[in-house]
């Protein structure tokens, strides 16, 4: 094979239209890192490219070295799997993981575990009938896979075992708060949502499947991890705001 190019597999994290029937990806590949590259012709309804290149969509592709820092894709095939389609808020869930995980990559570096991770996350999306429960358990990895996981079994200030009860939680603290140590004004996450939290950072995802979370929970759940995330990164995830947004105009 030609020096000049090389195969990957990767996901599309973020499609851009360029000039008249050019468009400019963000591909996260398995081995080759974050990488910017321009499919040439690819609007033109005669393209071979365009049907593979589906934004969020997990392929096999060719890519030749360019010049600047964009590669140039030679040829595309999707993977057999999953297919992410349909609502508004399943596409917006779809966008916080591609962000994230755009986020935490350099260009043509690869971090270790965030390609999986997010090939796994958006297959849970695909196929969960609650976008909600995929990109939580995907964030909660992201957490402990950046360092950021917070501290779930024992008080984050006085290190002692937290009770069966519900708890105060801090993202400044990084983690729950026993009574000793909690402000009385700090609200309280219920002990169901701490029980999952804790088999989500677990990594038990078979268990994760089968639980049965309803709306307050599942809220519960989203408000430890995305506070958690936001507190630690240097600017918010656009998609997270959409999404907060999107849910307090639902809930007028």
């Amino acid at each position: 094979m030609d020096l000049a190019t090389y195969s990957d597999r990767a996901v599309v994290l973020r499609k851009l239209d360029y000039g008249e029937a050019d468009r400019i990806f963000t591909l996260l590949t398995r081995t080759h890192g974050k990488v910017g590259a321009i499919a040439k012709g690819v609007r033109r309804p005669e393209s071979k490219l365009g049907p593979s290149l589906e934004l969020y969509g997990h392929i096999d592709v060719l890519l030749a070295r360019g010049r600047g820092d964009l590669d140039v894709v030679a040829q595309v095939q999707r993977v057999p799997g999953y297919r992410i389609e349909g609502n508004v808020e399943t596409m917006s869930h779809a966008a916080l993981i591609a962000e994230l995980a755009e986020r935490v990559c350099e260009d043509r570096h690869p971090v270790d575990g965030v390609y999986e991770l997010t090939v796994m996350a958006l297959y849970e999306l695909a196929r969960e009938t609650d976008p909600r429960r995929a990109s939580a358990y995907f964030l909660m990895a992201a957490l402990d896979l950046l360092g950021y996981a917070p501290q779930l079994s024992a008080c984050v200030s006085c290190e002692k075992p937290l009770a069966a009860k519900p708890a105060a939680f801090s993202a400044e603290a990084g983690g729950f708060l026993c009574d000793g140590c909690a402000l009385p004004v700090m609200s309280l996450v219920p002990l169901s949502a701490i029980k999952v939290l804790r088999l989500m950072a677990a990594g038990d995802l078979d268990t994760y499947r089968r639980l049965k979370l309803d709306m307050a929970l599942m809220s519960s759940i989203e408000g430890v991890v995305t506070t958690q995330l936001e507190h630690h990164l240097d600017r918010r995830l656009k998609s997270l705001q959409f999404l907060h947004q999107m849910r307090g105009a639902s809930t007028c």
